[in-house]
């Protein structure tokens, strides 16, 4: 197919206008490589539009990464949003673990020792993993390795973040009820209570 036109376009892109009128927008890197100019005959046009969607899903999942940590599902699912075809997007994300950019295993461990710290319930971090694009098996894998006590947990949120709602009846219901919402279970989250207001009381007597 013979090329009649070419015109640049913003953010490294090139409008390749072809014989029979249709339009191909390419990598204006690609055109160069390929020496595409008006008059010249195209070929392999589905290869060389592959080739271009490719290289610009390459280059917005490094801005991505570069920005933040992504799970291969939430990076694909990224660049499709992008605009990109789904092989190119397929393709960005496989070289992306190629170069161990993108790991799941790795992202989900940090992910949830980050949270676990953060005194996040092991079923609710479970839940925000799989929200995250991590499969439910690597989930529950990653959760296994969860080592932290979950009644303590539970009593760091006690002192740092709840003291203040415990000094009434009342208080101490509405902080039970957040905690089970927070999912945590009702026998840890008793468990928890009875040390803080064992340890409360302790200190009072001092």
């Amino acid at each position: 197919m013979k090329i009649i036109g070419l015109s640049h376009r913003r953010k490294g892109l090139t409008l390749i206008t072809l014989e029979d009128k249709s339009e191909l927008l390419i990598d204006t890197e690609l055109v160069q490589i390929n020496g595409f100019a008006e008059g010249k005959d195209i070929e392999n046009i589905e290869q060389i539009v592959f080739e271009s969607d490719l290289k610009r899903a390459k280059s917005r999942a490094l801005w991505y990464l570069s920005r933040q940590d992504h799970s291969e599902k939430a990076l694909l699912e990224k660049l499709r949003k992008g605009g990109f075809s789904d092989k190119a997007c397929s393709s960005a994300v496989d070289r992306m673990k190629e170069l161990d950019l993108v790991n799941d295993q790795r992202y989900a461990a940090n992910l949830a020792e980050y949270l676990s710290s953060s005194g996040v319930s092991r079923r609710e971090l479970y839940y925000k993993l799989i929200n995250k694009g991590i499969s439910s098996d690597l989930a529950r894998e990653v959760l296994s390795d969860d080592d932290m006590d979950e009644t303590q947990k539970i009593k760091t949120l006690l002192f740092s973040k709840y003291a203040k709602k415990l000094e009434s009846e009342e208080g101490v219901q509405k902080v039970f009820a957040a905690l089970i919402r927070k999912g945590f279970y009702f026998s840890d989250v008793k468990d928890a209570l009875k040390d803080y207001s064992d340890e409360i009381n302790n200190s009072e007597e001092f």
